[in-house]
């Protein structure tokens, strides 16, 4: 059919060839809507939340790559996908406007589509038009086809609605000049089936190829970092037999305080016995700890700053609530125990941390919400500047304990952070390390001091300071640096820092509130 004649014909139909184009541009509009939701939701809502959820429970280096490379993959998808559906969205928006403002034009497209498929099939649901070889490319379904317009030689324009994929469809204009002839062969529905797996095998090949790829690039920066030879860690979990006990723990010979605090959670010294208790609630009510307070000034109880009065104690060397209290203590400064109650302090057990903790300083442990946890000593030589660290690990709130690793720092420990198993620091005066790999290996982490600061061999992160996550690919922290300009010159400030590499690299935020120099 001549198709200038076509389009004279069309445009007697122009207000249902509009009202078509008006549905199908509202469902093609509510798709892409759909898509554009079900794409934020999945990469960025689900896919943060299960790396979240997954980050705590990474335990190697090779592990935590896989685990982020999968996420900035999904990220990257998201970001494309996204980008993808706006435009799709704007292409939308634009034939629409297109189409009410150059009918002619569309019409014109209209009509050179229908040309290009001239052979018409059918069966009892469907028209299914093809090339002149016959082959059927396109299938419009019979119930949403419409009748345009009767030719003058009594040929019947119709317009069927074309499903592109996804959800999203187009007209299609075609002319019956007879009764079409019925579908030989069922093979295309079965091709356009198959056409449509095949886009889907080819995106789960592209997303696999690329995991491999994030995988096999995860392990080079493994080896180039760390090397290619394992470090010699010794890892020994004891019996819960061996390890858990309530045996050799002291009875109450004194009585209780019965003083009143402010502080909801309290230990407290009664220095006339020389017995320690805990409160709850506020000292409505004291429990007995079945420890001499010596026991948890093992070793040399100092902090950098210096020795640590007595009825005071180090930070984050227990801890004491109603439903979970420990205690990291030693009774013959050889043998490190880990002392927990989780009935507000009415039955205690003890679990064997180490038999090798001569000489130890600093002490800390660290829980997370899942009962998993970290414990750190350091150990002292007199010989030299430099203390040893060692890292255990639990994953049953500390009834055992398994020996992750033992490596050196060049100055005094003076903070150890951990954000989660895998990922924790350490500080010294004037320095900070990360690892994540659960303390296998230690790297310098990069801190940008700003010029108007400096650490000036003071405390650069000190207890009670905590490193946390404040969301996906942010870490937080304060720092402790002294202004070296201006009318606050000498003084010290907290400081806070930001990272969003996994604390590999510090930038200054803003400076918080004044601090005394403990020096």
């Amino acid at each position: 059919m001549d198709q200038e004649l076509l389009i004279i014909d069309l445009l007697s139909a122009k207000k249902l060839i509009y009202e078509q184009a008006k549905k199908n541009r509202n469902k093609n509009l509510l798709t892409a809507f759909v898509f554009l939701i079900l794409t934020t939701v999945v990469f960025f809502g689900i896919g943060t939340f299960v790396y979240q959820h997954l980050q705590i429970r990474v335990h190697s280096i090779d592990s935590g790559y896989w685990l982020r490379g999968i996420y900035h993959f999904s990220f990257v998808l998201g970001s494309f996908s996204t980008a993808i559906i706006t435009v799709f969205f704007l292409v939308i928006l634009f034939h629409g406007v297109r189409f009410r403002h150059n009918f002619q034009h569309v019409l014109e497209r209209m009509v050179q589509k229908a040309s290009l498929y001239p052979v018409i099939y059918q069966d009892k649901d469907a028209y299914y038009l093809a090339e002149k070889n016959g082959r059927s490319k396109i299938q419009l379904v019979k119930a949403d086809c419409i009748e345009l317009t009767t030719t003058f030689d009594g040929a019947v324009i119709y317009m069927g609605i074309r499903q592109l994929g996804f959800g999203f469809v187009a007209m299609q204009v075609f002319v019956l000049t007879a009764e079409p002839a019925q579908l030989p062969t069922p093979f295309p529905k079965q091709q356009l089936l198959n056409s449509n797996w095949l886009l889907v095998l080819l995106a789960v090949v592209f997303v696999s190829a690329s995991g491999v790829f994030i995988h096999d690039d995860g392990l080079k920066r493994h080896r180039n970092l760390y090397g290619t030879t394992n470090q010699n860690t010794s890892t020994t979990t004891s019996t819960s037999q061996q390890t858990t006990t309530s045996a050799h723990l002291l009875e109450q010979h004194g009585t209780a305080p019965t003083t009143k605090t402010d502080q909801t959670s309290q230990l407290k010294l009664n220095q006339q016995t020389n017995e320690l208790y805990m409160t709850t609630d506020s000292g409505s009510s004291w429990r007995f700890i079945p420890l001499k307070p010596d026991w948890l000034r093992t070793g040399s109880y100092t902090l950098t700053a210096g020795e640590i009065p007595i009825g005071y104690w180090m930070d984050k060397s227990y801890e004491v609530s109603a439903e979970f209290s420990w205690f990291i203590y030693s009774d013959d400064d050889k043998n490190l125990y880990f002392l927990t109650s989780k009935d507000d302090g009415k039955t205690w057990e003890k679990a064997l941390v180490s038999d090798s903790a001569q000489r130890i300083r600093y002490r800390k442990a660290q829980f997370f919400a899942d009962g998993s946890g970290i414990l750190v000593y350091s150990t002292m030589s007199p010989e030299v500047s430099s203390e040893g660290l060692e890292i255990y690990q639990t994953n049953d709130y500390g009834k055992t304990w398994t020996r992750r690793n033992g490596t050196t720092i060049d100055q005094a420990v003076q903070n150890v952070s951990f954000v989660n198993p895998a990922l924790g620091f350490v500080s010294t005066r004037g320095k900070l390390y990360y690892t994540n790999n659960s303390g296998s290996s230690f790297k310098e982490a990069v801190v940008t001091i700003p010029a108007e600061y400096a650490t000036g061999g003071l405390d650069l992160f000190q207890s009670p300071n905590e490193i946390t996550q404040v969301s996906t690919n942010q870490l937080e922290t304060k720092f402790y640096l002294v202004k070296t300009s201006g009318i606050d010159q000498g003084k010290m400030f907290a400081c806070l820092y930001q990272s969003s590499d996994n604390g590999e690299t510090w930038q200054f935020s803003e400076q918080l509130s004044q601090v005394e120099n403990s020096d």
